[in-house]
């Protein structure tokens, strides 16, 4: 390890980093002569600082500065091309690795990280010899697998170890600035639960192997959200959240603004809680920008992940339809976590390398509506030998295929006025009395296993009706967006100029990770709308504390 330590760094490493990769050497030596050494062993480490501020009801709820260093010992034994990684076809829950978040010292001690990996390699040496043993007779005993590729691929062995950034912030200041706008929605009596919020993340992300790699780069982020929920008569709940996320202190809103989407939230809470109730529909719908952007995530982004493509309990819907045409022709995606921004928003699938060490890569999924590739981790699949950058996890959870960057884009567009009367025509087309306009999405899911059906469900948090004989726009509530992705896509008609950004997390297999999605406004010419769950108590009987009753502003 000396050579390494020999580089010119940008900055210093971090002495646990550098006692990380020195440990490594230690143990693939001290092991090489076992009956089962490991052939590769890698150790991700994040420090970790966050504060939170939180105001509600014009009062502060919490403001809290906490930190923290934990760890990932992976280890992989038997050959790339079949380890103890490899999947136990017809097990359980309990053939998998158990794993969880190594707690490392806050204060970087060197000699107490160094122990505490030593003991947690150990176990994990041990526990990955024992799943080889099952991996090797799984495979005796079953059909010859349809994707017949490695379980690892080797990568190069980065160097490149940045300075940490920290968190630039007022914290007394934003105290101010979110408990005043709390306050905001004390005047609106049918809100009944609200906040607003502040939070500051910093992330010291650093990552050994036994190739040689030794890299740390920093990750911070800034988001304020507010959020509003009011209960209906029919005991609905209605939640609204919005945000501004950013990667500097200057890119955060004023006071003002932020006053400013506390009331937009409010109003809209308020609004929803009084709108009609949309019943189960198929027709055609506009997805505004970022609803068209969630969209995408959960129906096209995830069947994109390469495991998902080598699993055979999964669907695999497009597995086998690289060089067909799965979009339009005039939809291009590409997922490019090393793209920053879009236009002037911060991206917050944006990294530099993965956490297999991997550096990130933009990847051409679809090129005029035909698909190209998958995304990948360092676990292979027959269509792509090599990691493309996307093996991704939350500490804790073993690395898989995840998306970054989704970015939707449009080779042939209309305004959105020009969508919209698109849009009645499609109403008349098929002799509807309205069409939908889906504002924005707060989140979803989607079932990719071959056991249970392969469909998604999304949830849209605004919904109008737009009527056909020119009646003014309608807001509804209670609606779900429901279908499978084939039928879906072949469905798309027309994109908008006007692409947004959705930043969000995303929760999998390997746990939560920061993404972005982006997308123009799409008509699609159907799409099916189920009636979303509700709870059956009713709302509030009093008025809050200090409301005027009957006060519905």
């Amino acid at each position: 390890m000396l050579i390494l330590l020999s580089v010119a760094f940008a900055a210093e490493p971090d002495p646990a980093l550098t006692a990380a990769s020195g440990e490594i050497t230690r143990v693939m030596e001290a092991l090489a002569d076992a009956p089962e050494p490991p052939y590769y062993l890698s150790y991700g480490l994040v420090d970790w600082q966050t504060v939170r501020i939180l105001g509600t009801n014009g009062a502060l709820g919490h403001s809290v500065d906490t930190n923290g260093r934990v760890a990932d010992v992976d280890v992989r034994v038997g050959t790339p091309e079949l380890d103890n990684t490899h999947k136990i076809r017809d097990g359980s829950w309990f053939s998998e690795e158990s794993r969880s978040q190594i707690e490392l010292p806050v204060d970087g001690d060197v000699d107490a990280t160094v122990r505490i990996l030593w003991r947690e390699t150990d176990d994990a040496w041990q526990s990955s010899v024992r799943r080889l043993s099952k991996v090797r007779g799984n495979e005796a005993v079953k059909v010859e697998r349809d994707d017949a590729s490695a379980d690892f691929s080797m990568g190069e062995a980065i160097v490149d170890v940045r300075e940490p950034v920290a968190i630039e912030l007022d914290q007394e200041a934003w105290e101010g600035v979110v408990t005043s706008a709390s306050a905001v929605f004390l005047e609106y009596p049918d809100v009944v639960d609200s906040n607003v919020e502040l939070v500051a993340e910093t992330r010291l992300l650093m990552f050994t192997d036994s190739e040689g790699a030794l890299i740390q780069h920093p990750r911070i982020r800034y988001r304020v959200s507010v959020w509003g929920v009011a209960v209906a008569d029919d005991g609905m709940e209605i939640e609204v959240y919005d945000y501004v996320d950013a990667r500097a202190a200057d890119g955060m809103p004023t006071p003002d603004e932020v006053e400013e989407m506390a009331h937009t939230v409010a109003q809209r809470v308020v609004a929803l809680r009084n709108a009609p109730l949309l019943d189960p529909y198929t027709g055609p719908a506009i997805l505004e920008g970022r609803a068209s952007g969630v969209f995408f995530h959960e129906i096209f982004g995830h069947r994109m992940e390469g495991h998902r493509q080598k699993d055979e309990d999964e669907g695999q819907t497009f597995t086998d339809m690289v060089g067909q045409a799965i979009l339009p022709e005039f939809l291009d995606v590409v997922d490019d976590p090393t793209r920053g921004s879009y236009g002037d928003v911060d991206l917050n699938g944006f990294y530099p390398y993965d956490d297999e060490g991997t550096r990130a890569e933009p990847v051409q999924l679809v090129q005029d509506g035909v698909l190209e590739t998958f995304l990948t981790s360092r676990m292979p699949i027959e269509s792509v030998p090599v990691s493309n950058g996307h093996g991704r996890r939350q500490p804790g959870n073993a690395v898989v295929a995840r998306q970054g960057n989704l970015i939707v884009e449009a080779s042939e567009t209309v305004s959105y006025e020009e969508l919209r009367g698109m849009l009645v025509e499609e109403i008349r087309a098929q002799d509807k009395e309205f069409g939908l306009i889906v504002e924005d999405i707060t989140g979803g899911f989607t079932l990719t296993g071959r056991v249970i059906p392969n469909s998604f469900n999304v949830r849209p948090v605004a919904v109008w009706k737009v009527y056909e004989d020119g009646r003014p726009d309608e807001l509804v509530r209670g609606g779900d967006l429901i279908g499978t992705p084939l039928a879906t896509f072949g469905r798309i008609v027309a994109a908008g100029d006007d692409p947004q950004v959705f930043n969000g997390m995303c929760g999998a297999e390997s746990g939560w990770v920061p993404v972005s999605a982006v997308a123009p406004s799409l008509l699609i010419e159907e799409i099916e709308v189920q009636r979303k769950e509700k709870s059956n108590d009713r709302p509030p009987l009093l008025d809050p504390p200090g409301a005027v009753s009957g006060d519905d502003s």
